[in-house]
């Protein structure tokens, strides 16, 4: 008995101790198959590349957006220089336009030596970029899952939807696409990285991380969402023991995200870009969070009425309830089959998680949503989506060739419908005329609209929209004192009256508002209403010779 027992020890002794599993394993595929892709996915992934150009081949002859373009390109003197050494300084160390982003300052900057300053030549750069990030985000999703048919499909889905354009149109957006390109150069390294673990391996995947954190500070959340990855597929967390490794392990790409938090946070205080919990309640904040993500969802199924600027609006009570619902409805469900089908939690709360930082709950600017902020995020979304279509079909037993038959028509929907949209951004005219179509009480649009044909003399045009403007938000002084100054110069003094006489309300103390006033009302034939107003103005600036001389006019 002794030799038995000593035995028994002995074998215990050399089996290795594992921590407790507190759960079943996950029933899905593991990350990083085996098995390579078959080449029908490759020929996939090289037929997004081609659909990719043909649906956007078009804004090589568009022109730069006046609305963040011109400001990020032809207007800033060290990205207009080209590649310089003085250039590559100023942008490791500028946080002009509210982020720290050396990478994307420099793609810029590079666009510039080589097309100087024509708008197709950046655009299509941009093109070439989403071209390679969908073509990679299938590899990506490949590796995730070992599915060549939902991978394809959720990479053709990333390629072709509408929401995609205004990352790629627009060429101050390149910002997207270098984030996306890291990002999808992050995780693939961390998948390279867990397969067997070294430092070199987790420099490669440090330096990937920290080139997307210096291309858009929206990707602090890349660090959260491989510890999803952790979860699935890659089944890093068979026990709670094992969280805090996991979290240890990635301490460096926490690092990144709270020195870009910081960064981003002095950068957006700096230019005022930050607005105030007086301006914007946290109540509202909330608010608009869970309705951005309702419209987010909504969009990505029914993908109409896209607009570069969605504005801040009343919140419907009832929409507000069903979205909540709806969220906690996917949630639950997520969570429930999450043992089962990893790829519905992983998926669903990378797109939460990656949409945090535009949320709102930090807001810059005065959008209530855009689409660009779903560049990133929408690829966990497709992740789930792709792979809860596949479930689906599979229990329903939908013959392969059905399946993929249905897949490329959808995809050829929304490659139209994202054609289309793309048409709209040739100009600032046709883009914001759409916009302002397509959105209510556009008041921020109205105003760009207006700006534009007031400075190329379309007096007309420019006076509509600064009156709608002025009906959306009837305070709004600058609009109505340049919606008074066209009417001037389209010698209708007597409609610029009643925008001055509110602004001079808003703003008693700008006397070159009394004195447009006062000769607006002279040129009107309201002679005793323009001497009254000049004297008062002449009280309050004795020195003030303008104001004499239109006196000297009026008698």
């Amino acid at each position: 008995m002794s030799t038995i027992l000593k035995n028994y020890i002995m074998a215990k002794k050399r089996k290795p101790v594992e921590p407790p599993v507190s759960a079943a394993p996950i029933v899905d595929v593991p990350a990083a198959p085996d098995a390579p892709a078959p080449r029908w996915f490759w020929l996939c992934m090289l037929t997004l590349v081609a659909v990719t150009i043909g649906i956007y081949l078009q804004t090589g002859s568009h022109d730069f957006v006046n609305l963040d373009d011109l400001d990020y390109i032809p207007n800033n003197p060290p990205v207009r220089g080209g590649l310089t050494m003085s250039g590559i300084r100023w942008a490791f160390v500028t946080i002009d336009h509210y982020y720290w982003q050396p990478l994307t300052w420099i793609s810029h900057m590079i666009d510039c030596q080589l097309f100087g300053l024509n708008a197709g030549g950046h655009h299509l750069v941009s093109m070439l970029l989403h071209a390679l990030n969908s073509a990679l985000m299938g590899w990506m999703m490949f590796l995730l899952t070992g599915k060549p048919g939902r991978s394809a499909f959720a990479a053709a889905l990333f390629c072709v939807h509408p929401l995609r354009v205004e990352s790629v149109a627009w060429a101050a957006e390149r910002k997207d696409l270098l984030s996306g390109l890291f990002w999808i150069l992050t995780i693939t390294a961390y998948l390279w990285y867990c397969k067997a673990q070294s430092t070199r391996r987790y420099l490669v995947l440090f330096a990937a991380a920290a080139a997307a954190a210096m291309s858009k500070p929206s990707v602090v959340t890349l660090p959260f969402v491989l510890l999803l990855l952790d979860y699935w597929p890659l089944q890093r967390l068979k026990s709670p023991a094992l969280l805090v490794p996991r979290i240890v392990e990635k301490i460096p790409l926490f690092a990144i995200s709270v020195v870009l938090s910081v960064i981003t946070f002095i950068g957006q205080s700096a230019v005022g870009a930050a607005v105030s919990l007086q301006s914007m309640p946290v109540y509202y904040r909330f608010h608009n969070a869970l309705n951005s993500y309702g419209g987010y969802l909504w969009k990505t199924i029914w993908p109409t009425n896209l607009s570069i600027f969605y504005p801040l609006h009343k919140i419907d009570s009832l929409d507000l309830w069903l979205t909540g619902l709806v969220m906690l409805a996917i949630t639950a469900l997520c969570l429930r089959y999450a043992r089962v089908h990893g790829h519905g939690i992983t998926g669903w709360l990378w797109f939460v998680g990656a949409l945090v930082p535009m949320i709102g709950f930090a807001q810059v600017g005065v959008q209530s949503m855009a689409d660009r902020f779903t560049y990133i995020p929408s690829m966990g979304l497709f992740l789930a989506l792709s792979g809860m279509i596949a479930e689906a079909c599979s229990r329903l037993r939908v013959p392969s060739k059905a399946a993929a038959g249905a897949a490329c028509v959808v995809c050829a929907v929304l490659a139209v419908a994202s054609y289309r949209y793309t048409t709209y951004w040739k100009d600032s005219y046709t883009l914001f005329e759409h916009s302002v179509a397509v959105t209510e009480d556009n008041d921020f649009l109205h105003l760009n609209l207006a700006n534009l044909y007031i400075e190329n003399d379309r007096l007309e045009d420019s006076a509509r929209h600064f009156e709608e403007a002025i009906r959306i938000e009837p305070k709004i002084a600058g609009a109505r004192l340049r919606a008074a100054q066209g009417y001037i110069r389209a010698g209708k003094p007597e409609k610029a009256v009643p925008h001055l006489r509110v602004v001079k309300e808003l703003s008693p103390q700008e006397l070159g508002v009394r004195l447009a006033l006062a000769e607006a009302l002279w040129r009107s034939g309201k002679l005793e209403e323009a001497r009254a107003e000049a004297d008062e103005l002449i009280k309050l600036s004795p020195n003030n010779i303008e104001a004499h001389a239109l006196r000297m006019m009026m008698k």
